[in-house]
Parts: C-alpha cells; structure tokens; sequence
C-alpha cells in the first residue's frame, strides 16, 4: 500500500508493488506445512514466470516518456498463463519434488518451467538494461544536471548484481534437475528474494518520478519517434524558431530559472507555455546543441559573474558552482572545464 499511496501517483509504483506481492506470496507458499499444488493445482511456482514482465515494465514505465499501458503487453502474460493451464491439465507435481523419474514421472514438465524461468529472466534483464541505457543516452535533451534518481544507476546495479544470483541459484537446480547432475548446493531462493524485496522497497520510496507527464501541453508529440523524424514534420518556420529562442534567452536571462539544480525541460515548458517539442526543436536545431548544455553553459556564465563580485567573496569556489545549480564538485569542475579551458580554481587565479 505504501507505494499505491505514494504521490505523484505513477504506473511504475503500480507495477513495483505487484512485483513484491508476487515475490511475498512465493515466499509465504514456501512456509505453508503443505504443498500448494494439493489445493491449487497450477501452483505458485509459475508466478516466477511474471519476474521478468515485471522488472521490464517497471523499467518501461520510469525510463519511457509518456508510457502508457497497452493491449499488446498482454502478450507478456502468455508464458504464465500456458504454465498454469498445463500444469492444471497433467496434475502437476511439487517444482521441488524426487527428480527420479520412476517416482516422478511428470517431473519431465518440471524440466521446461526451469528452462522457462532462467531464459525469461536473462531475456527481460537485456531488454531492461537497454531501456535504461536509451534513457541514459536522452537526459541531456531533458534535465540540466545527471542525478541518481533520473540516471537509474542504482537500478543497474541492483538489477545486476541479483540477476547473478537468481541466475546461479536457477542454473545450479537446472543442472540437478533437468540435466540430472547431482551436486551439493544449498538453495539461495528464498534469501535472494527477502534481500532483493528489501532493497527494491528502500530505492522504490525513493525513486520519483522521472518525466512528470501530469502537464503534458495539446500539441506535445509522442516520443515514439527519433528526434530527426520529429523534427521533420515541424511547423516551425525560420521566423518562429528565433521567436522562441529569443524567448527562451530572455527567459533564462531575466528568470535564472537555471539556478534550480532539478531545472528541466518540462519546467521550461511549463513556465513559458510552450511545448517542449518546439523548445527542444529551437535548442537542438536552432542552437546546435543539447537542454543540458545550454542551461549549464548559463550557470558557467553566473559561476563567472559571481566569482568577480565581491559580495560572494565569503564563498568557496564549490559554494559558488552549487549556489548557481551544479549537483556536484565532479560536475562543476568537468563543465566549467569544458566551457573555459580552466578549472574554477585555476578560473578564480585569472581574475
């Protein structure tokens, strides 16, 4: 409930929750003095099938601008539903029971699921990860500074390090049970899950929204399309493109809304009304260069202006690049680099 409740509401909260619903219902089937499939035929086991949909709609959900549920990602749903049926069909055994066929001769379906579970699992994870990474790769059209929470570097990490884990955990019972090699192991399952659950709860309160779509202006495209077929079909003359630039500059001049380190798009567009489609065009195509170097080649100039005012002398360098909205000592000293050829430091020494 916590994450239904949480404000702004958004689907990736949604699908969080489902996620760690599904991990405590298995945990719990685990616990019980009987076997699941007694009462319930299909069992808990399939649920395992529902890990990789999960992770990739969530990773969907936060890293895509504009998601939104669609009757094809019922699709995702077909390997949990086949399970159950055939396993409600064949009176399916224990996943954890006697892997010798004279006592078990329907364990053989068992072999598949496993099949099934570790290559939905590595399938979903590649998909993921380049969801994150094509998100990773558009920021800069987007936000004025790379944060933690818009970056999803935590979300690799995680993803990546219990990935390896859940991986081995289901490799080793693939090899004992499907490929029938005995060897000794103890089963990591259940601890995965509760740490993994713990984790996700802890970095999923924390995680926000990335684009807030709760204002979206009418004419705002989809951005199902590259910027280059977009920006084909602008209607931006030559003449209105100067508008708006001109706009934007004097925005930026007048309003420093860049001294915001959370400054993006979306508020630009918010603030002067107009869709972030036509300032994105202005920016990239008008002045050639990206959302995060613009504003940050404005906050280099305040760094400056600051710097040479003696109202400011009290500040440290650092102090200075924060107070005009860089998020960070590594970040204000690459970009100021970058724009002047000199460090603050080296900068301040030239004065």
């Amino acid at each position: 409930m916590i994450f239904i409740s949480k404000r702004p509401r958004h689907l990736s909260f949604v699908f969080l929750t489902i996620w760690l619903a599904i991990i405590s219902a298995f945990l719990g089937a685990r616990l019980l003095p009987f076997q699941v499939t007694d009462y319930f035929k299909p069992g808990i086991f399939p649920l395992l099938l529902l890990f990789g949909p999960l992770l990739y709609l969530y990773v969907n959900s936060l890293s895509v601008e504009n998601f939104r549920l669609k009757p094809s990602m019922l699709l995702h749903l077909v390997p949990l539903i086949l399970v159950g049926i055939h396993r409600t069909i064949v009176s399916p055994v224990p996943i954890g029971g006697p892997t010798n066929p004279a006592e078990n001769p329907m364990f053989f379906y068992n072999k598949i699921y496993y099949s099934l579970i570790v290559l939905s699992l590595l399938t979903y994870w590649i998909f993921s990860l380049k969801l994150i990474l094509t998100h990773r790769k558009n920021i800069p059209n987007h936000f004025s500074n790379y944060t933690s929470k818009n970056s999803l570097g935590w979300l690799i990490s995680v993803l990546t390090i219990f990935l390896v884990l859940f991986v081995i955990d289901f490799s080793m019972s693939f090899i004992s049970r499907v490929l029938g090699f005995e060897i000794g192991r103890l089963s990591f399952l259940s601890l995965n899950l509760t740490i993994f659950t713990f984790i996700m709860i802890f970095f999923g309160i924390n995680q926000s929204v990335i684009y807030n779509t709760m204002r979206i202006l009418k004419e705002e495209p989809e951005n199902s399309e590259n910027q280059e077929a977009r920006y084909s079909r602008s209607s931006l003359n030559e003449k209105q493109m100067d508008e708006v630039t001109n706009t934007v500059f004097q925005y930026l001049k007048t309003k420093k809304p860049y001294l915001n380190p959370d400054y993006s798009l979306q508020m630009m567009a918010e603030d002067l009304n107009i869709s972030r489609h036509k300032l994105s065009e202005a920016i990239n195509i008008g002045q050639k260069k990206n959302f995060y170097k613009l504003i940050n080649e404005f906050r280099v100039e305040e760094v400056k202006e600051m710097l040479t005012n003696s109202a400011f002398s009290h500040y440290s360098v650092l102090g200075i690049g924060l107070e005009c909205g860089f998020n960070s000592k590594t970040s204000f000293n690459r970009i100021f680099k970058e724009e002047t050829g000199l460090t603050p430091t080296e900068y301040k020494r030239t004065i």
